[in-house]
């Protein structure tokens, strides 16, 4: 959690945190600024909280952080940009060389965010020069930074916005399988009152409007995904196809609060009925399901849930990614990942690394997954949990798990 970071960086021998400004959506500029809504950039020197800097039109955006803000003007911005004229590098460089002195950054100094990836290397690379005796800025393996060893666990203001966006989004998922049953059947296809038929376009449209009456948005775009495409785990379906009675629908739903918390939940559904392959895969993954909720425990090696699940699916006959490589059919992924202010983030729950422990505070999904793009239907449930003082799984997630949509109009 957030309060870790000081121990971390003693630990890692980091001696500030950098993420330079961007335009672009940055949750570690939000993880740092306590979600404060602002393009500007972050330093955080050890033992000290963050500290923010700001342009002129969000100065005040980002003083709701609570934290100290400086004005790029605080730092002669207007000064170097009439100096340097059409000198963008030789004006970054003059730039940062004041932000640095005057906040006292110095030594081992990482650099994270989610900005444009060849304006950052681009900048770090002239600072390396520039500060050459005051700054080394330093790397980390990929996931495993000191970003994720933080996020693996969440504090209590953390886990309060993390419990109101599942509520929310678990409204959502029940609207929408309550507004699916309102409809009717014509021959196989599900039609709206006008005998047209009800595509997954018009769900999603619906779904949609749903997150926005609840201050939800939708950043990374649904899954809805129905037949074969539901056995393509990352399909978001196609939004012209009618449903159809008796095909496995994989809805896989992770809104967030704009520029804040996510939550992620999938349910599979049939309408009207269900056929028996998509039964029984449903109940296979159901059991892993209940199975891994029992397996996850603080201590335990988030690879021992993720490979007794892979060995109880292979025990019915399926392949997984534990004995059959680049399987494209059967449990294709890992059966989890954390869940903050990504939809993927630490703890990750790979199949051949003991490399993350479940801790109590860990908020993460648990989502086991069947599918056959051969057979025209895939089948997966998801919950997001956190993991409780009282040492187990608890679900996060409120809606029903039936498979089948008995249609009522």
């Amino acid at each position: 959690m957030k309060a870790d970071l000081d121990r971390l960086m003693h630990e890692r021998s980091l001696d500030a945190l950098v993420l330079f400004p961007t335009e672009f959506e940055d949750p570690y500029r939000a993880y740092l600024s306590n979600g404060a809504h602002f393009s500007g950039g972050t330093i955080k020197r050890r033992d000290e909280p963050p500290v923010l800097i700001s342009n002129g039109m969000e100065i005040e955006e980002a003083a709701r952080s609570g934290l100290t803000v400086y004005s790029t003007e605080d730092f002669g911005e207007s000064e170097l940009m009439r100096t340097f004229r059409s000198d963008y590098d030789g004006r970054q460089v003059a730039f940062y060389r004041r932000v640095f002195d005057r906040l006292g950054v110095a030594g081992r100094v990482g650099v994270y965010g989610a900005g444009d990836a060849n304006a950052v290397l681009r900048l770090v690379g002239l600072l390396s020069v520039a500060l050459s005796e005051q700054v080394e800025f330093v790397t980390e393996t990929v996931r495993a930074t000191i970003f994720d060893a933080a996020y693996e666990t969440k504090d209590p203001a953390e886990l309060i916005a993390l419990r109101e966006v599942a509520r929310q989004t678990s409204a959502v998922m029940r609207a929408a399988r309550d507004w699916i049953a309102g409809h009717r059947a014509a021959g196989d296809t599900v039609v709206k009152a006008d005998g047209t038929p009800l595509t997954i376009g018009d769900v999603k449209r619906y779904v949609r409007g749903q997150l926005f009456e609840r201050d939800l948005e939708d950043p990374e775009g649904m899954i809805f995904a129905q037949g074969r495409d539901a056995a393509l785990p990352h399909s978001k379906g196609e939004a012209s196809q009618p449903l159809k009675l008796g095909e496995s629908i994989v809805f896989d739903l992770f809104p967030r609060r704009p520029g804040s918390y996510f939550h992620d939940m999938t349910r599979t559904w049939s309408i009207g009925y269900a056929r028996p392959e998509v039964q029984a895969a449903y109940d296979a993954v159901m059991e892993a399901f209940r199975r891994s909720m029992a397996l996850c425990r603080p201590g335990v090696s988030t690879r021992e849930p993720q490979v007794a699940v892979c060995e109880y699916f292979e025990s019915l006959g399926h392949p997984t990614v534990l004995n059959t490589p680049g399987t494209s059919k059967g449990y294709v992924h890992s059966l989890a990942h954390g869940v903050g202010l990504n939809v993927h983030e630490a703890p990750y729950f790979p199949t051949f690394s003991d490399t993350y422990t479940i801790k109590t505070g860990s908020v993460f999904t648990i989502e086991p997954g069947l599918y056959y793009a051969d057979e025209g239907f895939g089948v997966r449930i998801e919950d997001t949990v956190v993991m409780s003082e009282a040492g187990t799984a608890e679900s996060l997630t409120d809606c029903p798990y039936d498979l089948v949509i008995e249609l009522k109009g």
